[in-house]
């Protein structure tokens, strides 16, 4: 039985991850660049520090999506956090991205507070805009087309910060300056795009998980249920691979190629390729399946980097070439991490009898930001362990580390994830399947 939505719950619920994903890459790609070569943190200190809000989010994460699925309001019991978590996520950006005159030992704090501080808002908001999904519609053809709307806005939000931080920040003076005023006028964006979650879409009560049953019991559930965690498992590689990319890339281009201007271009085609290729992808799941969409898309993602990994300095229409690969590659896996995660919560339901939506979405968010947070810090550690100055050239050996680093390590991470969701069983028949059966039984 279709449940299709309307197009102006599609748009809405999509433009909220336009604002998120600004914030999202912003801190992905220039946070540890800013902070090595603006801020004058040690490498190895971020490295420690995004090791530790990845803990913090172990703790954090599946707790609030445990208490999110318990709350009740007349908003519901997810969007009520679309609303309230809008603000303190906009002032982190800006908190993120300010360079306050300190000590040594002040900047270390403030870094650590305010990183601990935007980790909390972002999973205050992603969670329950994640959980979303599995609440407006149960129809598993619908979630593709909603996921794709979201993956699409996500991108074009993606390519604003990567392709335009830089320019605006030395629109504004650049430096410790210009980071500042940009990071102010994203944070306003980012404030609009998320109020857009909370005033464009209704939950569906009979969907809800139930608010009784306890945390321990809950998680024990959550347990049998495999196919979540295989997409734990694949995700969480496809977003350490791009976490250390992201993290990686500035210095790529400044160092290893001699031309930070390129960061900004590679980046558009990259993520502007995402960004058109989503809808494909989302047409292609409707007819072979989203696990066919991510095992394809993987296949191009793995090419791209192995290419880039053989790519000589000076080789830029090939570079091109290879990062349009790329974003055909991250097409696949940015709609596929989100349009499967929300049939794993009816199989749970299904085998189990006990829906744990909000938990689900807690555990997976908490994997997503391990994967990305051990990325960001393997590229902080790497750099910290070869030796690595700021603003100054830098040799071999720190050289084929960054190459390392930007093209191996992220292809290595695609290939568990490939494997690993050769392995997951949910189809789209499985999928109606099931929810009739649970119909009935309700």
């Amino acid at each position: 039985m279709s449940e299709k939505l309307s197009t102006g719950t599609r748009l809405g619920y999509g433009f909220a991850d336009f604002g998120q994903n600004i914030i999202f890459q912003a801190t992905g790609i220039y946070l540890l660049h800013f902070y090595t070569d603006i801020f004058l943190i040690d490498a190895g200190f971020v490295a420690i520090l995004f090791l530790v809000a990845r803990i913090w989010d172990g703790i954090n994460d599946p707790i609030i999506g445990y208490f999110v699925q318990k709350t009740r309001t007349r908003w519901g019991t997810f969007r009520p956090y679309l609303l309230f978590a809008s603000f303190p996520m906009a002032l982190s950006m800006v908190l993120l991205f300010a360079a306050p005159d300190l000590s040594p030992s002040g900047k270390l704090i403030y870094a650590t507070v305010t990183y601990l501080f935007f980790d909390l808002a972002f999973t205050l908001y992603n969670v329950p805009y994640g959980t979303l999904t599995s609440v407006i519609t149960r129809d598993y053809h619908e979630r593709s087309v909603l996921t794709g709307y979201r993956m699409t806005f996500a991108m074009v939000g993606g390519i604003v910060a990567g392709v335009l931080m830089l320019p605006v920040v030395e629109m504004f003076g650049g430096g410790k300056q210009g980071y500042l005023y940009a990071a102010i006028l994203f944070a306003v964006v980012i404030f609009a795009a998320n109020l857009s979650g909370f005033f464009s879409v209704k939950e569906r009560a009979e969907l809800h998980p139930n608010p009784k049953t306890p945390f321990s019991e809950s998680f024990r559930i959550l347990l049998k249920n495999r196919p979540f965690w295989l997409l734990c498992l694949a995700f969480g590689c496809c977003f350490a691979a791009l976490g250390v990319y992201s993290a990686t890339i500035a210095y790529y281009f400044q160092y290893y190629w001699g031309d930070s201007t390129k960061t900004s271009l590679a980046l558009l085609i990259m993520m502007g390729t995402t960004a058109v290729t989503v809808p494909v992808w989302t047409g292609f799941a409707r007819k072979k399946g989203k696990k066919a969409a991510f095992l394809m898309g993987a296949v191009f993602y793995i090419i791209a980097f192995a290419g880039l990994f053989f790519l000589g300095r000076g080789q830029t229409l090939w570079l091109y070439f290879l990062l349009f690969l790329q974003g055909i590659g991250n097409g696949a896996a940015a709609f596929t991490s989100w349009a499967m995660l929300p049939d794993t919560v009816e199989y749970g339901q299904w085998k189990t009898g006990i829906r744990t939506a909000g938990l689900s979405y807690g555990i997976y968010g908490f994997c997503f930001k391990l994967g990305l947070g051990l990325g960001g810090a393997s590229t902080g550690f790497v750099l910290s362990q070869l030796g690595y100055i700021p603003n100054t050239l830098q040799p071999e050996n720190v050289l084929n580390g960054i190459k390392i680093l930007l093209t191996l390590v992220p292809m290595g991470l695609i290939v568990v994830a490939f494997l690993a969701i050769t392995q997951y069983k949910i189809t789209a028949e499985f999928h109606n399947r099931l929810n009739w059966e649970l119909r009935a039984k309700n």
